[in-house]
């Protein structure tokens, strides 16, 4: 395999080795360092870590010339992959340069307490009523819903990024808004256009819209009135939507990487939902049965295994490290809903004045504090 802007294209059979070599001879470099005592920040075992990566991932065709973090000359001009740069510490590599949040409505901050300007306006009625008349100016509607307090927003001020954070994620995205613009939200370029060599951090979760998991609620909820019902008597079909959203993955983290060759990829998966050990029903307003919350969850550990598996697949098939999975199951771990002080909102049925479900099901300020401390981690320390 030849390297080129970060990725790995087709090539020579062979080269797929060399590169695999380069990641055993630094790990061999890095535990020699700490056998023998010598710290990896050390000039001498740095510079020849990353001499010795980049002679090998250029295959001796790229100017291997060595300086403090300064990225590498590899074959025709490009260089070392930031994510890839031992001469960087992970938190280095993620904040060298621009910081990307993408994804959808648990990355957008819906059910949080306040949203940016632009992204809470429902004019979907006004819209509908625009595309049959076509007269005037087109009502704007936007209800990406990016909240002010989202994870990306506390990742931002946590961390001292050399460039800027654009947060694009956006409630309702599927993999399909990735790379088509947002059919249903104003001013939604497709969100993979954010990316470019610049990109030092992507963060997103994605996958629960294109399993249909908003319908999957929807039907728990009015089950949930009818003791003699229960969600989970359609489970085929939900499991038949979690696993085509999972196969979409497949297509799309390619297509991220290729895109922002430098950066840190951070792929989250989705919080358990309800307590483990189910509630009495209607506990703190839960109208869910306990029955349907116990399969809800397990739903969400389906989607949360099969993300996993995808990212690990993807690694396997080009670098190891290259996106990294950030698994936050359990980081509503005693605040699930139907608690006493819950990370994520309960049922909501009135919002904005009217009847609707926006931000019921959704992780609240609290649960994206929750995330933001995960992700801090994650940011800092690396796979």
């Amino acid at each position: 395999m030849e390297r080129r802007r970060g990725r790995l294209i087709p090539a020579e059979r062979g080269q797929g080795s060399n590169e695999f070599l380069g990641i055993i001879v630094l790990a061999a470099i890095s535990v020699a360092a700490v056998v023998f005592g010598v710290s990896t920040s050390s000039p001498n075992v740095r510079d020849t870590v990353v001499a010795t990566i980049c002679e090998i991932t250029t295959l001796g065709q790229g100017a291997c010339d060595v300086g403090d973090g300064e990225a590498l000359a590899g074959p025709g001009g490009d260089a070392i992959p930031w994510f890839l740069d031992p001469a960087l510490t992970p938190e280095q590599a993620a904040t060298r340069g621009d910081y990307v949040a993408l994804g959808d409505s648990f990355s957008s901050g819906e059910g949080g307490s306040a949203y940016e300007d632009g992204t809470d306006v429902d004019n979907e009625a006004q819209r509908d009523a625009w595309e049959e008349a076509q007269e005037g100016e087109r009502p704007y509607h936007n209800m990406c819903h990016r909240s002010t307090l989202a994870y990306p927003q506390q990742l931002n001020d946590s961390f001292d990024f050399a460039g800027d954070l654009t947060f694009a994620a956006c409630s309702g995205a599927t993999t399909t808004e990735f790379s088509e613009p947002n059919a249903w939200n104003d001013d939604e370029a497709a969100q993979l256009d954010h990316l470019d060599e610049t990109t030092s951090l992507v963060t997103f979760s994605i996958g629960g819209n294109d399993a249909e998991f908003g319908n999957t609620l929807r039907d728990c909820i009015f089950r949930g009135l009818n003791p003699f019902s229960s969600c989970a008597d359609d489970a085929e079909n939900i499991e038949a939507d979690v696993d085509r959203a999972l196969a979409n993955l497949d297509a799309l983290l390619p297509q991220i990487r290729e895109r922002a060759p430098n950066a840190r990829i951070l792929v989250l998966g989705y919080p358990r939902f309800f307590p483990e050990e189910a509630l009495e029903w209607y506990a703190d307003g839960t109208i869910i049965s306990p029955d349907d919350t116990r399969f809800i969850n397990d739903m969400i550990a389906r989607m949360n295994a099969g993300i996993e598996e995808r990212v690990a697949a993807y690694n396997d098939a080009s670098i190891p490290g290259n996106l990294q999975y950030v698994d936050v199951s359990d980081a509503f771990d005693g605040c699930e809903i139907g608690t006493d002080d819950p990370c994520m909102n309960n049922v909501q049925f009135w919002n904005a004045g009217s009847f609707n479900l926006s931000g019921s099901y959704h992780p609240n300020d609290r649960g994206h504090e929750r995330y933001a401390d995960i992700l801090e981690e994650a940011i800092r320390h690396g796979p």
